[in-house]
């Protein structure tokens, strides 16, 4: 069997993810994963679709994802599921990519809101999620991974950094595909059995505001003491309220 084919069997045998489509490069994971299958057929189900390099990668807000082709990991995992609570795929999916690079990098990481995954100021990893408009129970969740890279320039050139600087040794990539698919695989199941607290404490850790005074960007700007945060809203003062869906920037207060 080829490292492909053996992945594909052990994502089958543990995780929801039945289908690994690896190509050696497109336009972007995101529109890779929605795109109709050959033939007219209906969308296949659950899958990981994975890049070796992206030509025009995205990140969240139509930003660029920047990647260094055969060596850093670009993947989108198709999930299809009813979920009650969709609003909490935002911020618990960087807690799955955490999850997934933590045990890898060797150290502690931290999550930069909304979508980044970062250890100490340098950026490892980012999410992006969309919504099939056409079938609203399927997501395309998109990870970029600084896996391989040892050198970083342009806009990364100050802050990059990836598994293989933080661990001090290149990393297998099929590896590391399975263990973000088996992470987001059991985020999905905990957001479907509304099973978060544990979760959520990782993030309010990992976050690292709490009790903090931060600036928050949403439909305005406020300014306040951060008292509570989980998934779906963050509080604070202790008496306001603000859904994290609509919050575009969180940070400490200058």
């Amino acid at each position: 069997m080829t490292p492909d084919e053996k992945l594909e069997s052990v994502l089958k045998r543990q995780t929801r993810f039945a289908e690994l489509i690896h190509v050696q490069s497109c336009d972007s994971t995101q529109d890779l994963a929605a795109q109709e299958p050959a033939g007219g057929n209906e969308m296949s189900g659950d899958a990981v679709f994975w890049a070796d390099h992206q030509i025009q990668g995205r990140g969240r807000q139509q930003r660029y994802w920047d990647d260094e082709a055969g060596l850093d990991l670009a993947v989108t995992l198709r999930v299809t599921t009813k979920l009650s609570n969709p609003v909490a795929l935002p911020a618990a999916l960087p807690v799955a990519v955490l999850q997934a690079c933590e045990p890898i990098a060797g150290q502690s990481l931290r999550i930069k809101w909304p979508n980044d995954v970062y250890a100490h100021d340098r950026k490892l990893s980012g999410v992006l999620i969309d919504r099939d408009t056409a079938r609203p129970d399927t997501y395309r969740i998109g990870v970029g991974i600084n896996a391989n890279r040892t050198k970083f320039e342009g806009a990364l050139a100050d802050i990059g950094t990836s598994l293989a600087l933080l661990s001090g040794k290149q990393q297998d990539r099929h590896a590391l595909v399975l263990a973000l698919a088996t992470r987001v695989d059991a985020m999905v199941a905990a957001i479907e059995h509304s099973d978060l607290r544990e979760h959520e404490a990782l993030f309010r850790e990992r976050l690292g505001l709490l009790n903090e005074r931060v600036e928050v960007h949403a439909r305005e700007t406020v300014v306040g003491t951060l008292t509570a945060i989980d998934f779906a809203n963050l509080v604070l003062d202790e008496r306001i309220t603000v859904p994290l869906a609509i919050v575009r920037s969180l940070r400490r207060a200058p």
